[in-house]
């Protein structure tokens, strides 16, 4: 029942996007890029036990599209894609897996009035310490929308109100709640490359069970410094966190966000990013959401935005680092990244420490022929009682373009996981083919499992 309600909401959501992008956007002035494609998985240990391991083949089959619009009147970005698993062996109930990534802001009176829509749709894991597989995912939805309001005073100075309803919505986790936010911003242009501003943002949080959840008011204080020079950008951001919950002892803390990224060359960039603050799960997802909107297109792209990677109705203060680089060659890709965070629940017993690392390699033959390998490993050590785990993925993929618009993939894959708990340990091993169909390079296909 909470699956089809989750859908429905999902759903009216994606149809009011649909329906304000095609009222606002009739010449279609973007870029636009869809595809088709099937996959065959064989998995050695698909429940990603200890023991008793069950293998299984899951024909996969998706549809989806991207859009991209960079207009005086409207900056959108769309992604979309449907993804049918069907597991031969039955060892998962067949199901459907949506992904929705998108952003419009139109431009009702330029520099005076514009009008926002965010909408995420994604799987995220239920428990933590429990292995990622189907039987602990849930569909979550956040869906944000509002107008801005700008004052300009003079030629530097501006005054920006904003304001935003919206709601969190999942399948599974029982999170639901509405969201209304305020802002008011002073804008300083100090000239082309640099920027200040003082902000105030407040965020009511009102949850449908609010026995098992506690509502919350949320105020942020903080002052922006935006400096980006030539091939080079650098943002600042200092100030404080007021929390407010309606049951328990109100919350206070830093806010700090600090990040560069440099281009190095076109075909190359490196960027660092530090944050601490507070957070919940659809402010998290809303955030990866934007960043990784930002490389629509671009498969196997490097952001620095982190979140919990777990759904929860609690707030928790998250301290992060990240460290990205990038390089797109002719015939070399590299794609490396190294992360750390603290995060800390107020609630729930589910703190940890967390240090990841990702590095992919890939060399491209001839335009057709590509070979990629690709490791990944996250060490996590949970606070609230004894235990470690240390999780590692690896693997090797081939790449053959038929045509343009054609390819083949096949891909080798090893998944382990080793921790103090010995229940928790496993290893898994995947063969991994597709054929794929894309109309253009926008659209790259997302492998959600």
């Amino acid at each position: 029942m909470r699956i089809a309600i989750v859908g429905e909401v999902a759903g009216k959501n994606l149809a009011l996007l649909l329906l304000f992008f095609s009222a606002i956007s009739p010449l279609q002035a973007g870029q636009f890029a869809y595809g088709l494609g099937y996959m065959a998985t064989h998995s050695d240990n698909i429940t990603r036990e200890a023991s008793n391991e069950r293998s299984e083949v899951v024909h996969s089959y998706l549809a989806g599209f991207s859009y991209l619009e960079n207009t005086a009147d409207l900056v959108a970005r769309v992604f979309a894609q449907a993804t049918y698993y069907d597991y031969q062996d039955d060892v998962f109930t067949d199901e459907d897996v949506y992904n929705l990534n998108s952003s419009l802001v139109w431009t009702i009176s330029p520099q005076r009035f514009t009008w926002t829509v965010e909408d995420a749709y994604e799987e995220t894991q239920i428990v933590a310490t429990a292995a990622d597989t189907p039987a602990n995912r849930t569909n979550i939805n956040v869906f944000s929308t509002g107008p801005d309001l700008y004052v300009r005073l003079n030629p530097v100075n501006t005054l920006a109100f904003g304001a935003r309803v919206g709601n969190v919505s999942t399948s599974e986790a029982n999170i639901d709640n509405d969201r209304l936010s305020a802002s008011a911003r002073w804008l300083y242009e100090a000239n082309s490359y640099s920027a200040y501003s003082l902000n105030f943002e407040t965020l009511d949080v009102n949850y449908d069970d609010t026995i098992s959840n506690i509502d919350y008011t949320r105020h942020d204080a903080f002052a922006r410094v935006d400096y980006h020079p030539s091939r080079s950008q650098y943002l600042i951001d200092l100030g404080a966190t007021k929390i407010s919950p309606e049951r328990g002892k109100e919350l206070e803390g830093s806010l700090t966000r600090l990040s560069w990224i440099r281009q190095l060359t076109q075909e190359s960039s490196f960027g660092l990013s530090a944050s601490g603050e507070y957070a919940d799960t659809g402010a998290d997802i809303l955030a990866a959401s934007t960043a990784a909107g930002l490389t629509i297109g671009a498969p196997g792209s490097t952001t620095t935005t982190l979140s919990s990677d777990v759904v929860t109705g609690d707030v928790y203060y998250a301290k992060r680092a990240n460290m990205f680089y990038t390089r797109r060659g002719s015939q070399f890709r590299v794609n490396f990244s190294a992360n750390t965070q603290d995060i800390d629940f107020e609630i729930t017993a589910q703190d940890r420490k967390e240090n990841a690392g990702f590095l992919e390699i890939g060399y491209f033959y001839s335009e057709t022929t590509s070979v990629i390998l690709f490791t990944e490993q996250a060490k996590i050590e949970y606070q609230n009682f004894f235990r470690r785990d240390t999780d590692r993925d690896s693997g090797i993929r081939l790449g053959y373009r038929v045509s343009r618009s054609i390819g083949l993939e096949l891909e080798g894959r090893r998944t382990d996981r080793s921790s103090t708990d010995p229940n928790a340990e496993f290893e898994e091993n995947r063969v991994f083919l597709s054929i794929l169909y894309s109309s253009g390079q926008l659209f790259s296909p997302m492998h959600t499992r």
